[in-house]
């Protein structure tokens, strides 16, 4: 469920993201520093302060710890996205930049069906596999022009020494598309779970309250310390967002552009 909350979230256009990321903590924090303030008097609570001080401290070294893992973890998956989309798209491109040299006459249809498999299977990935990729369910509208794709390209005779040696390294190619079309669709896999995005938002709710304990001479303190620390968490979680789902948002971290741009090929 939480998992979901983050998702929705980092689907939103980039203002709304941001108010949504900054408000909704600074907000909470709000609230819970006039709950706090109004159970407990400025009194006990400076007088406790070094009890409150300890653990605050503990939450924050716990909320550190929990924030740069996911920090680290959602770069992770950003960073695997986006070179998975690249060795798709480059194997992609090495494929359209050999057709050429199938240049003989009687390779003409041969020629044109290398040109249509690129163009389609783009299209297909841009159109059909994108709104899955956004659904995170790790489903495939593709499938049937991948396999045209690999058809057009390994089923082809070469008929000189030049395109036999070309046709080697196609098999190559067909692969790295083949591998980062697999690593792509499953990328989701790889996405924090549930009980992650749980333990994150725990902490940062915990962290939010639990600072209104330590005593402070006057309440315009304890209230600019909220707001400072819950837009730090704001960011810390929009951010993870962003990254953890790169293909959401508006603008999102990694669009189907490279696609767009293969399904003018051979036009």
């Amino acid at each position: 469920m939480s998992g979901d909350v983050i998702q929705f979230l980092s689907g939103l256009p980039l203002p709304l993201l941001l108010l949504a990321s900054l408000g909704v903590p600074l907000v909470l924090a709000l609230i819970l520093g006039q709950v706090i303030l109004g159970v407990f008097t400025p009194q006990e609570l400076t007088a406790n302060s070094a009890v409150g001080t300890a653990k605050y401290s503990f939450i924050v070294e716990v909320y550190a710890v929990v924030a740069a893992l996911s920090l680290v973890g959602a770069w992770d998956i950003y960073q695997t996205s986006r070179d998975n989309l690249q060795h798709e798209t480059g194997g992609l491109y090495l494929l359209a930049l050999s057709v050429p040299s199938y240049g003989d006459p009687s390779q003409a249809a041969q020629r044109a069906e290398m040109y249509a498999s690129i163009r389609g299977y783009a299209g297909a990935v841009a159109v059909q596999d994108w709104p899955h990729m956004l659904a995170a369910n790790n489903r495939s509208g593709s499938d049937i022009e991948f396999q045209r794709l690999v058809r057009a390209f390994l089923d082809v005779e070469p008929l000189n020494a030049a395109q036999q040696a070309l046709s080697q390294n196609m098999v190559g190619w067909v692969a790295q598309v083949s591998d980062a079309r697999i690593a792509r669709l499953s990328q989701h896999s790889r996405t924090f779970g549930t009980l992650i995005w749980i333990l994150v938002l725990l902490v940062s709710v915990a962290v939010l309250a639990f600072q209104w304990f330590v005593g402070s001479a006057t309440n315009a303190v304890n209230y600019t310390m909220g707001g400072v620390i819950a837009l730090i968490v704001g960011v810390v979680l929009m951010v993870s967002g962003k990254l953890a789902f790169p293909f959401n948002g508006d603008p999102p971290f990694l669009s189907p552009a490279p696609f767009f741009q293969l399904m003018g090929v051979g036009a």
